[in-house]
């Protein structure tokens, strides 16, 4: 800094500014080294909440449609080492995400439903991956990922639905779950557009607002309720039902996504209502409410209506100036 009389002056090339990155509020990026061949060249830059679910050892990692695998990964020393690859398919890491509640900013609620934004902490776990051949996405193989598990404290926006709601409006709660999943999928698109967002910008979740369980779509295509140590519980044996829908601010302590979110909530909710039944899909898709079993198609159940369901709930009872 420079003093001129009573004003100061910047004086260096460059602002601080410029060193400081909205979308790596983490500590620490990871280099991506290719020791191909013997070589020690970096070809890229991972940010550090992206590293566990692209960088783990075992990963196809792609650099300007390159295949890479990743032979190892220098945790601590922030480096993931690759080499390239021939190989014909692709990895997918499996994410378990489990959010509690810690405090509840403001929200709306009558007797059937509730919408809530406040603060949440997030634990995140990457368990292992999935090998999935390329053109006809078979699953050819699965990994395990050893990996610290990531935590963080983040604002959130979520939906929530009576259990007397839930009896009502759906035959068994595995039905539930599949809609209140297919939901969160639409949702959490529609929401990165209305808040002017990419889709990593914000997260999405269902499980307990007490964080006793989370849900994820398990192998067979069905929604299926997990502990973080990996345990499966049955959705008909919980005492207490009441999942909850999430969308979270994914940076430590949020960058301001969940307030516009929670203004907008009704039309977040009308937007992805309409994205789905617009779809001409008949049970369900990746364009809507995310993949489907081939199965599902063939004995009828429509993971498309339940989320409609979930939905329709979800702005049945929303005040008119609030949409």
């Amino acid at each position: 800094m420079h003093r001129e009389h009573d004003t100061w002056h910047w004086t260096e090339d460059s602002y601080p500014a410029q060193s400081v990155s909205l979308r790596s509020v983490a500590e620490g990026n990871f280099v991506v080294i290719d020791t191909t061949d013997g070589a020690k060249r970096i070809i890229a830059e991972v940010d550090y909440s992206s590293a566990a679910e692209t960088l783990y050892e075992g990963a196809i990692y792609m650099v300007q449609a390159m295949p890479y695998q990743v032979e190892s990964l220098d945790w601590t020393g922030r480096k993931a080492f690759v080499t390239q690859t021939r190989a014909d398919y692709y990895t997918d890491a499996i994410d378990y995400s489990r959010l509690k509640i810690l405090d509840n900013f403001e929200s709306e609620r009558d007797t059937r439903t509730e919408t809530s934004r406040g603060e949440v902490h997030l634990v995140r776990r990457i368990p292992g991956y999935k090998k999935i051949r390329y053109y006809t996405h078979e699953n050819i193989g699965f990994g395990n990922i050893n990996l610290p598990d990531q935590e963080m404290h983040t604002t959130a926006v979520w939906w929530q639905l009576a259990p007397s709601v839930l009896d009502e409006c759906f035959d068994n709660r595995q039905q539930a779950l599949d809609g209140f999943l297919g939901a969160a999928y639409a949702m959490h698109h529609v929401a990165s557009l209305t808040v002017m967002a990419e889709p990593h910008d914000l997260g999405r979740a269902v499980g307990d607002g007490d964080a006793r369980w989370f849900a994820t779509v398990g192998a067979n295509g069905r929604g299926q309720l997990r502990t973080l140590d990996g345990g499966e519980r049955d959705p008909e044996a919980e005492g207490r039902f009441r999942p909850a829908l999430f969308l979270y601010d994914n940076y430590p302590g949020g960058v301001g996504l969940s307030a516009p979110l929670y203004d907008r909530r009704a039309r977040v909710v009308a937007d992805a209502r309409s994205l789905i039944q617009a779809c001409d899909c008949k049970y369900g898709c990746p364009a809507c409410v995310g993949p489907i079993l081939a199965s599902d198609e063939q004995r009828g159940f429509s993971p498309k209506q339940a989320a409609l369901t979930v939905l329709e709930q979800f702005s049945a009872h929303v005040p008119e100036e609030a949409a």
